[in-house]
């Protein structure tokens, strides 16, 4: 589905929505950096009430010639922005999420928002007179933990609307939720490794994004020392590279990965594929300049909906992802984002100081299925067998070598004969549980390193949101399931209130809140109760997460065990035989 705004609803995007509290409801107010804002007060579950800031403004809009620039610092702005509706999504073709998503406030590149969930009882006093007095609240308070939530979409889709990402779970039980927009496909992963188009905008918009947050969080009642950064699928990768960057020092101090990593990862940050990336996008959209200042005002010149056609295009190709986040070279006036290789960082012990939570499912590709018959990736198999490997050793790695590993592959997995169930498992293993597993493995090895927790999601629900939103039927838990537990899906869920749990669905719900609630506040996921326990490298151990209230820690089985020592086998061949001088061999 291509999500368009006619070119009436984009210009209405682009200017902020800055009106007297007379034109629209105004139930809490706060004044932060920029100016008043202006929010709603909405119920949460446990018949408790929050304070729902949406559309805040956290940067500059990228319009025009500021398309692929960092952004900019929000202009204060008069009066009241209107703070109760969220603002429109990032361009996006979606091949993803369905009736998961119901964006709606349109689509435009006036995108960049956030989205501030605050518990009523949490937000600081403000002044009531005089609209030009500043905040006021009890400097010796200590404001409330903050989560910090990057929304997935395999950098392609997405957004941080409360349609898949409904707060209500969460604010209940006493902490802020903030969720937010950022540029995503060509707009924010398109590297041309120079100055003007250097790539990974959509990373730096998300530590904008915290800086955003540091700023600003007293004035929502929030204590910007105590920042937990979450993310699932690509949002989890993204959390997992800042966490690995010197440039986020200081701007959270506990991470969530949900289904995603910064490597072994389901996308390459090969230099390579960053270049063959962007020279297929340019071939489709017509632009044949190999001078990249003029291939850049092509593209600040070039309509949006031709822009979005040709990276749908180019999207189809790509499969399941196209523009992903690359390691950077220096350029002029701009800090780095990704400095190395991720195992090279993760090795030199960056982010070791991070409490950490790692989680995959047991069926995650389930997710995927009506996307991989669409884009017919067996048949993309059977063309070309390095379309199984992950795209890191493909892009990176000697031909002869990559052609070898991927019939490896097939072997282990097909015996002849290519299935779709089949290839589900290698989807699996390759993007997420492997990569899981060798997280937490590294993590663990490290000298003083902060503890890693990992878990399984088994829990197979009563009423699955995933299922009814894709139209799905399947066993275990696919991708996506498990965020489904911890925000509320609004697109998918009536409005009633279900909490206290008087269901087993319910229970599971409350049981995987409370322990990023629990982790927010002690950096384990259970304050209260012995059950589960950090992972030791020796046996990476996990939480077999099946049915609610139950701890199970366990040990990798037997199949577990034996997929890990395969695709150990798998990565020291590539690393041995990689095409990038950069990447040592470990």
């Amino acid at each position: 589905m291509l999500w368009r705004c006619s070119v009436l609803a984009i210009a209405a995007c682009f200017s902020v929505n800055i009106v007297s509290t007379s034109e629209f409801k105004c139930d809490v107010r706060m004044r932060i950096e920029s100016g008043w804002v202006c929010g709603l007060r909405r119920r949460g579950e446990y018949n408790t009430e929050y304070a729902s800031f949406r559309g805040i403004p956290y940067g500059q809009q990228p319009l025009g010639e500021l398309r692929f620039k960092e952004l900019q610092p929000v202009k204060p702005w008069p009066n009241h922005l209107d703070a109760t509706e969220e603002g429109p999504i990032c361009p996006q073709t979606d091949g993803l999420y369905g009736d998961l998503v119901a964006p709606t406030q349109g689509m435009s590149e006036s995108c960049i928002h956030a989205n501030v969930h605050v518990p009523y009882d949490a937000l600081p006093v403000v002044k009531s007179t005089g609209e030009d007095e500043d905040k006021d609240y009890d400097g010796n308070k200590k404001g409330v933990p903050i989560l910090v939530f990057i929304h997935g979409g395999g950098f392609q889709v997405g957004s941080g609307d409360a349609d898949l990402h409904g707060p209500e779970y969460l604010v209940s039980k006493g902490i802020i939720v903030i969720t937010f927009n950022y540029r995503i496909n060509v707009f924010g992963f398109l590297s041309l490794n120079t100055p003007k188009i250097p790539g990974n905008m959509g990373l730096r918009d998300q530590v904008t994004l915290l800086r955003w947050v540091q700023r600003n969080a007293r004035a929502f009642g929030g204590d910007p020392s105590d920042v937990t950064l979450a993310g699932e699928s690509a949002g989890a990768a993204c959390t997992h590279l800042l966490s690995l960057s010197n440039a986020t020092k200081g701007l959270f101090k506990r991470v969530i990965i949900m289904s995603g990593t910064a490597v072994p990862a389901f996308y390459a940050v090969s230099s390579i594929y960053a270049k063959q990336s962007a020279n297929r996008f340019l071939t489709i959209l017509g632009i044949n300049s190999t001078d990249p200042d003029l291939i850049h005002d092509q593209l600040v010149k070039t309509p949006l909906e031709d822009i979005l056609n040709a990276n749908a295009v180019y999207q189809d190709e790509g499969g399941l992802v196209s523009f992903v986040p690359v390691r950077e070279d220096k350029q002029l006036g701009l800090e780095k984002i990704v400095d190395d290789d991720p195992i090279t960082l993760m090795e030199q012990g960056r982010g070791k100081e991070y409490p950490m939570i790692v989680g995959f499912s047991t069926n995650e590709c389930e997710f995927f299925k009506k996307r991989l018959f669409y884009i017919d990736i067996l048949g993309r198999i059977e063309a070309n067998p390095l379309v199984i490997l992950r795209p890191e050793i493909s892009f990176s790695t000697m031909s002869d070598v990559a052609l070898s590993l991927a019939n490896k592959v097939i072997d282990w997995y097909f015996h002849g004969e290519l299935n779709m169930e089949d290839y589900l498992e290698v989807c699996r293993d390759t993007l997420f549980m492997y990569p899981a597993f060798k997280v937490v493995e590294w993590r663990a090895r490290l000298h003083d390193a902060a503890p890693v927790y990992l878990y399984q999601f088994a829990y197979e629900a009563d009423f699955s949101t995933v299922k009814a939103g894709l139209n799905l039927q399947y066993n275990g838990t696919a991708h996506v399931e498990d965020l489904t537990n911890i925000f509320r899906g609004n697109a998918i869920l009536d409005d009633g209130q279900t909490f206290p749990p008087v269901s087993r669905d319910d229970s599971m719900k409350d049981w995987m809140t409370q322990f990023v609630v629990d982790f927010m506040h002690c950096n384990k996921p259970s304050c209260s109760e012995p059950g589960w326990y950090p992972v030791q490298a020796d046996h990476l151990n996990y939480e077999n997460i099946q049915e609610p209230t139950v701890h199970d820690n366990v040990l990798p089985n037997e199949y577990q065990q034996h997929t890990i020592k395969f695709f150990d086998m798998i990565e020291q061949i590539a690393r041995n035989s990689s095409l990038d001088t950069s990447i040592t061999t470990h």
